[in-house]
């Protein structure tokens, strides 16, 4: 779980940082676009204005909600229950940022997402419930 987290930030993070136009990707053995699925030459839902107003908020709101998630985790100052709000919070976030930047890249992060939500709404997750496999295992 606490990769997922980490992963789903650094996903959204990227975002901040977009691939410029005629920059050459990431090496493929780096992650490549898979892991940086955000460039300057992607054809936006929303005219440059906005998206210059969104991205940043969006993408920074996604990457600290799922870093507090994984300080929950961690044991660090945050909550345990905030975890799940947390997480859902994170996607939300992730979710529209995806949608806004959409291309085949954006897949992976969405597939993250939902996976993140799925653990919380199916699975049912806890951070006491992730500390007792942890101890046990």
């Amino acid at each position: 779980m606490l990769t997922l987290l980490l992963l789903a930030a650094h996903l959204n993070l990227s975002a901040l940082v977009p691939l410029q136009i005629g920059e050459v990707a990431p090496p493929w053995w780096v992650g490549g676009r898979l892991l940086w699925p955000f460039a300057v030459e992607t054809h936006t839902l929303l005219s440059d204005g906005a998206l210059n107003t969104l991205t940043p908020m969006l993408s920074l709101a996604s990457a600290i909600c799922f870093i507090l998630a994984a300080g929950a985790l961690l044991r660090w100052r945050v909550p345990s229950q905030w975890f799940p709000l947390l997480i859902v919070a994170g996607a939300v976030f992730s979710i529209a940022l995806q949608f806004i930047w959409f291309t085949i890249w954006a897949v992976l992060p969405l597939l993250l997402d939902i996976a993140l939500l799925w653990a919380v709404f199916r699975a049912r997750i806890t951070v006491n419930g992730l500390r007792v496999k942890t101890v046990s295992a």
